[in-house]
């Protein structure tokens, strides 16, 4: 038997030295491929992987309260309201001409259509569609989550799995707590990073709990699913592409694709988050400590603390529209001579110089201009999926009042923000009378959430076009229930466009 040498670099906590250990090894005589180890006994959890498996493997239904059961079936119901209301969106279209009909293996449906493919990409079409419109959920903090863009993807996995409401539920629950906790700490966005990996990593451990994966098939999961989708913030910066609002469905997909590889047994690198390459060390360097709870008798669950949207704008435009529909009952838009909007800093500081914000050439950059919001709230007296779908941003009465804004970020706003938002609005008209109003929500406001009949309203607002009356008090009434229902194959049916004139039969 003979010897070989061998150079390497092991693991250190060191990103900027290279270790270089020689050693001498006996050869290891030829493994046939029957014995290779597979993915369900190999470890490679760090202490951030651990946390999140562990709390991902740990929750069960009987720890849920009654109001996170709710607030769930609340985001359940909007999800779907949102999804069907960008049935026809641009994105959805290209992304469901990917979205091939299969018939063997494990598959799931798409929303409207209900194409059977496989769940990855039921996971890709159906969250680009909960997406498009911008009014789905959101939780910011140290960093912005939506998400409602995992979602679907749990969907998709629970019914190619033959799941019940009730894990349904769960996972989404799980879903929600990883992301959210994740963005309360970690400074995604400020740092160039986008949510992708955020949207991933809860979709993949709230699938690997409806697939039933062991903690090491859960730990691969969640490395196949962060690890490939580090993306850049430059999706949201500029002349706003389509892609903003596919790059969380991009993470759902991952998410899907990422559980399944690891129940097949492919394996993930290891230490995502710890490791001298992983997130930490390459996106923030310095590590973050999740807060994620062990203990769950009186916790408040992330599902109870998203904002449900009340237009289809960025989350931090809705406290300026509030305020322009109040400024709207006291003076004509017609008479404003100049109008200042003064708003969180942490919202606007890098957004308020962008020329393309002040003159918008696509609605993925109007939905995030304050001066288009502000404008547009003021002269229509209302923002809804048809004021993009209109292309508002182009006509000449929304440009003339955009170009008499001016924007501030007062260092009072800054120090109560993100849990208080406020936003004042000041007009002078062109007789030199002022007239300011001012708006903020707080987190009791927060707290009390959108109210049921509000909620049902904006459902039916948005699924009204495609999906007739009764359909439309089914499906609410089957979300409302959804942990009695033994599959959720019927929430899926009834998303089916027909029946509608100039819909499909």
């Amino acid at each position: 038997m003979f010897t070989l040498a061998h150079t390497f670099a092991p693991r250190r906590r060191c990103r900027n030295r290279l270790f270089i250990t020689v050693f001498r090894e006996r050869m290891a005589p030829i493994v046939p491929p029957s014995k290779w180890p597979t993915g369900s006994g190999r470890d490679i959890l760090d202490r951030t992987a651990s946390k999140l498996v562990n709390f991902s493997q740990k929750l069960r239904f009987e720890d849920l309260s009654r109001r996170a059961i709710r607030n769930a079936k609340a985001r359940l119901i909007n999800c779907l309201g949102v999804s069907l209301g960008a049935y026809d969106a641009p994105p959805v279209q290209v992304a469901r001409k990917l979205a091939y009909p299969v018939s063997t293996g494990p598959t799931a449906r798409t929303f409207g259509t209900l194409t059977r493919t496989t769940p990855d990409l039921a996971a890709f079409v159906n969250s680009a569609m909960t997406r498009f419109l911008d009014m789905s959920d959101t939780r910011i903090r140290e960093a912005v989550s939506h998400p409602a863009d995992a979602l679907p993807g749990l969907i998709a996995i629970a019914e190619a799995e033959g799941c019940s409401g009730k894990d349904l539920l769960l996972a989404q629950i799980i879903a929600y707590e990883v992301q959210c906790r994740f963005v309360d700490v970690v400074p995604i966005n400020h740092k160039g990073w986008d949510q992708t990996s955020v949207v991933a990593m809860g979709t993949a451990l709230g699938a690997g709990r409806l697939l039933g994966l062991d903690k090491n098939q859960m730990a691969n999961a969640l490395s196949l699913a962060v690890v490939p989708t580090v993306s850049l913030n430059q999706t949201r910066t500029g002349k706003v592409s389509m892609w903003k609002g596919m790059a969380g469905p991009a993470g759902a997909r991952q998410g899907v694709f990422a559980a399944l590889l690891a129940r097949e047994g492919m394996t993930g690198p290891d230490e995502p988050f710890d490791g001298d390459y992983g997130i930490w060390n390459q996106m923030f360097e310095q590590p973050y400590r999740l807060p994620l709870p062990t203990r769950f008798t009186n916790h408040t669950f992330a599902v109870e603390e998203t904002v449900i949207k009340s237009f289809p704008v960025r989350f931090n435009c809705h406290v300026p529209i509030f305020a322009a529909l109040e400024l709207r009952k006291k003076v004509k838009p017609a008479d404003i001579k100049h109008l200042k909007i003064e708003s969180i800093r942490q919202a606007f500081d890098r957004w308020m110089d962008l020329p393309e914000i002040w003159q918008p050439e696509t609605r993925e950059t109007a939905d995030h201009s304050l001066p288009f919001c502000v404008s547009v709230a003021l002269i229509d007296g209302k923002v809804i999926p048809a004021t993009f779908s209109d292309a508002r941003f182009k006509d000449r009465d929304v440009l003339a009042l955009m170009k008499k804004c001016s924007i501030e970020l007062p260092d009072e706003y800054a120090k109560l923000a993100f849990e208080t938002r406020c936003c004042k609005l000041t007009a002078t008209t062109k007789k030199g009378r002022e007239v300011s109003v001012e708006f903020r929500l707080t987190p009791k406001d927060d707290a009390r959430g959108m109210a049921k009949e509000d909620l049902e309203s904006k459902f039916h607002n948005l699924t009204r076009p495609i999906l007739k009356p009764a359909k439309r008090k089914k499906l609410l009434e089957l979300c409302w229930r959804a942990d009695k229902l033994k599959s959720i194959d019927d929430l899926v049916t009834l998303t089916e466009v027909s029946g509608v004139p100039g819909r499909p039969a």
